[in-house]
């Protein structure tokens, strides 16, 4: 079985670092960025597992389209920029990640996930 090499993940922990460096955000799970992935079969392959929680972030949107030139980019990484975004909502108490349903649900300050948990 062939295996796909996925390396924008080593791009993302960078624009993360700059942006906690800079006090804009205290972890990653503050951020919700944008990663473009002009690569189809790349993207494709990001698509397919929950690219969030492997980049431990809140939210993260993969784009097919071209990165704006603000994105952050690798040059041993082509075809690949990531825009830096802040998490929007409130920071769920069982699963830590910043997302908009936070105290929407049955168990109070959860989110889906995490109120549909067993337990």
């Amino acid at each position: 079985m062939a295996r796909t090499r996925v390396r924008p993940a080593a791009e993302l922990p960078v624009p993360l670092e700059v942006q906690r460096t800079a006090k804009v955000i205290g972890a990653p799970l503050e951020a919700a960025p944008v990663v473009h992935v002009e690569d189809a079969g790349t993207l494709a392959a990001l698509r397919s597992v929950d690219f969030a929680d492997i980049c431990i972030t809140s939210a993260l949107t993969l784009a097919a389209d071209p990165a704006p030139a603000e994105a952050f980019r690798l040059p041993e990484v082509p075809g690949v920029g990531v825009v830096f975004e802040l998490a929007e909502g409130q920071k769920c108490r069982r699963g830590w990640k910043i997302l908009p349903d936070v105290g929407s649900h049955k168990h109070p300050h959860t989110c889906a996930r995490c109120n549909d948990a067993p337990g």
